[in-house]
């Protein structure tokens, strides 16, 4: 710009908004704007796909009947895990997860899902100072009817490994294992919880 120019147009040359550095920037956050509203901006589509991102649960008792379902919902910083659970014993029983997605052995007690999902190789117990592991979840109180509807949060785990966390569906799945008592948080290796009475594989939601 020439000096005669700037002096004609002494707001453009000063105005620092106006700066060629700053145009450029907003063009570009104009530009980036313009593919949020399509749909187009990759960040954002990622990030709101993994907040929706859900998976469902079918759980049988080691007759194999019904027992209940599940889903999950993963959000920015966890797992919101919901329960509708039916003809269970009475009482506090430990659930966990599990690092293998298979419930194909009820008859022989769910020993086919494996351990507790727990990558990190950490200590169980929520009250464990060095825990816990992954898979750790509070007690469930199954009702005098054999009932129980609760609602669950655990920041341990992401279904797809969100921010490093524990991944649900890695190659070989994972599964809820419902026990026969409850969790001490903090005996090892599994707080005492018992037998295993019931299982259900965590699916993808289609």
């Amino acid at each position: 710009m020439s000096s005669a120019e700037a002096k004609a147009t002494p707001y453009l040359n000063k105005h620092p908004l106006l700066e060629e550095e700053n145009v450029k920037g907003f063009v570009a956050l104009f530009a980036l704007s313009a593919l949020a509203g399509l749909g187009l901006a990759p960040n954002a589509a990622s990030a709101q796909d993994a907040a929706s991102a859900q998976a469902t649960v079918e759980f049988i008792d080691t007759s194999g009947n019904d027992v209940g379902t599940g889903t999950l919902t993963e959000t920015p910083t966890g797992v919101v895990i919901n329960l509708d659970l039916h003809d269970l014993p009475p009482g506090a029983r430990a659930i966990h997860i599990h690092s293998v997605g298979t419930c194909e052995d009820p008859e022989e007690g769910f020993v086919a899902s494996g351990g507790h999902l727990n990558p990190d190789g950490r200590p169980h117990g929520l009250m464990n100072p060095d825990g816990p592991d992954a898979g750790d979840l509070p007690n469930i109180v199954v009702g005098d009817d054999g009932r129980v509807v609760v609602e669950f949060f655990s920041h341990l785990v992401s279904l797809h490994g969100a921010e490093g966390r524990a991944t649900i569906f890695d190659e070989d799945g994972a599964a809820f294992v419902i026990h026969d008592n409850r969790d001490d948080h903090i005996t090892q290796p599994i707080g005492g919880a018992g037998p295993r009475i019931a299982c259900g594989v965590i699916r993808p939601l289609d």
